[in-house]
This record gives structure tokens, sequence and C-alpha cells, in this order.
């Protein structure tokens, strides 16, 4: 009911009464016209190769790649507005770090479990940051596992089921700042790739398209399919943020990762490269994208994936 009242709700700000004063609804997600109101559904996504292609992550506004085992293996989260598919998969467990990125944009957070340990505790943690919490391990309605692929990687989220249910929060927020004439510097570069571990199959990479005005991603050096549609994914922004990560105890399974403070960046804009920083007082605040010369990044309107990277590494320009 309560989605329902917001559908209303923005077709009327949309379709306003004669003399009323139009007001245009614009996604913090993406920077493009929506016909809704906020209402984000933040959700951890496999990584692994049993979990590949993964399903509707075609849908996702923004996605951050992160790394949760020492030596490489990334997982995902990813950020639905725009578009709510009617499935997603497979949906696996977060750590503290996947708390910190959902607190950039609030509203629902999904999930099949969390790290519970001490020093890395995630599960403690959400209690305290997530206004509404989807953790399918909990045995909720909205989870079940697909027979055709082999546990842990086969989670399924009926993600449109769970947004028809969740409360929009009560503010917009992102990190992202879009605009229709974005930030254009640096050096044209038409291929890059992201070294987590390339011996593991951990191993992303981007081509310009500049017909379609758009990025190409890949995986492992072949096209980076989505697993409903079998399409290829496409964003229009690549932010390479680098991270300090440590692990707690030295256990290459405890991630802890400094997610405020100061760090560099490389971002991919329109088939162009340049570097810069991101600044975050706190996690309760959104990051803030700068340019070597101090001027905040205008991201092209459209989908952004994050590559968060190690800062001892360095993304990998191909020349030739």
């Amino acid at each position: 009911m309560k989605r329902i009242l917001m559908m209303l709700l923005a077709a009327l700000m949309l379709c306003p009464a004669a003399g009323a004063e139009e007001i245009d609804l614009v996604s913090p997600t993406t920077g493009l016209p929506v016909d809704h109101v906020y209402s984000p559904m933040v959700a951890q996504m496999d990584n692994e190769p049993g979990a590949r292609p993964q399903c509707g992550i075609a849908s996702a506004d923004v996605v951050y790649e992160t790394e949760v085992y020492n030596g490489g293996y990334t997982r995902y989260t990813c950020v639905f507005n725009d578009t709510i598919p009617e499935k997603i998969e497979a949906v696996r467990s977060a750590r503290m770090l996947h708390l910190d990125i959902y607190q950039e944009w609030g509203g629902a957070f999904v999930n099949y479990g969390f790290q519970n340990a001490e020093g890395s505790d995630a599960a403690g943690y959400a209690k305290k940051v997530v206004t509404t919490l989807y953790n399918g391990i909990t045995g909720i309605k909205g989870f079940y596992r697909d027979d055709n692929r082999r546990a842990p990687n086969n989670v399924v989220c009926k993600l449109r089921d769970l947004y028809d249910q969740t409360e929009p929060p009560e503010t917009e927020r992102g990190p992202l700042v879009f605009s229709d004439t974005p930030t254009s510097e640096g050096e044209k570069v038409s291929v890059f790739r992201v070294p987590y571990a390339e011996n593991l199959g951990y191993y992303p990479s981007y081509e310009w398209d500049e017909t379609e005005g758009a990025y190409r991603r890949y995986y492992n050096r072949e096209p980076y399919l989505d697993g409903t549609t079998g399409e290829q994914i496409t964003c229009e922004n690549v932010i390479v943020q680098y991270v300090k990560y440590s692990w707690y105890g030295g256990d290459g399974n405890r991630p802890i990762v400094e997610m405020t403070g100061t760090n560099r960046c490389d971002y991919f804009i329109g088939g162009m490269h340049f570097s810069g920083y991101w600044t975050r007082d706190a996690v309760s605040e959104n990051t803030t994208y700068y340019d070597d010369a101090g001027n905040v990044v205008q991201f092209a309107r459209g989908k952004t994936y994050i590559q968060m990277l190690k800062d001892t590494k360095e993304v990998e320009i191909v020349t030739e």
C-alpha cells in the first residue's frame, strides 16, 4: 500500500494541477529523470565464479566492487533505484565496509548473512546503521535457492517484492554529482583494467564505445553479461577509488578498510581519464570526489561502477 501511495505522489508531482509549479524528479543514483520517489535497495551480490553471470545486475544504477578476502577475491555492492528487477542472483553476505558503502545511500540493505567476528562484526554494526534490513539468512520471505546452481552461489532474492513493501528514506542522498556537461579533462583512454587478481579470475576491464557513449565492461577479458538478459553490462562512469586495506588480527578473511579520510582516485568519463582524490569526513556523511585541481567531479548522467582497489595497486591503462 505504501508503494502505491508513493507512485501516486510521484504522478502528482509530474502532472501538477493547472497553475501549480511542476516538480521534476531526478535520480540521485543516475542523475536521470524518474517517475518515483527515492527508495534505494542496496544489495550484496556474490562474485565467485559459480555466481557468474549475476542475474539482474544490469539494472543496478551504481555498482561497487570490493575485495573481501586477501589476495583479490571480490564481491559487489549494488544500488538499485531507477529500475528494480523482479529478482537478483546471487545474494551473499556483507562485511563492515559494505555497510559503510550503504550509508552513502540509505534505504534498504539486502544480504544473506554477515561476518560476525571480533574486530569485524558486521552483524552488530548493521543493527546500528541500517534503516531497513532484509537479511535472507534469517528465513524472511523473499529469498530462495536456485536448484540450477550450487550453494553458496545460488541465493535468489525477489527484489521487487521487497521493494514494494519498503518505506522510502526521509531524505535523498548520494555521493555523485551529475551534469549535462560532465568533467572532461586528462587523456583519451579507450581500454583499462583493474588488477584485483588476474591469476584467480578477478580481473575487470572496460572499453570505451564512442558510438554508444558508454563503457563496455569485461571480466577476465570476456564480455561481462547479465544472467537474466544476456546483455553486456555498460556504464557511463568508472571510478577507481583507492583505499587502505588491513586484515583484523592478520586474518585474510576479515577486511578492515579505511572508508573515511582522503585517498586518490582515477576517473574515466566520456572516454577520458584523469586523476584526483576523494574525501569523506565520517561514514554518516557522503564521499566527495575531486579532480587534482580540487574541483568537484561532475559525472555523466547514467550508471557508475566504483572499483575500490587497494592503494598499493594501480589501474592498468592499455596504450597499444
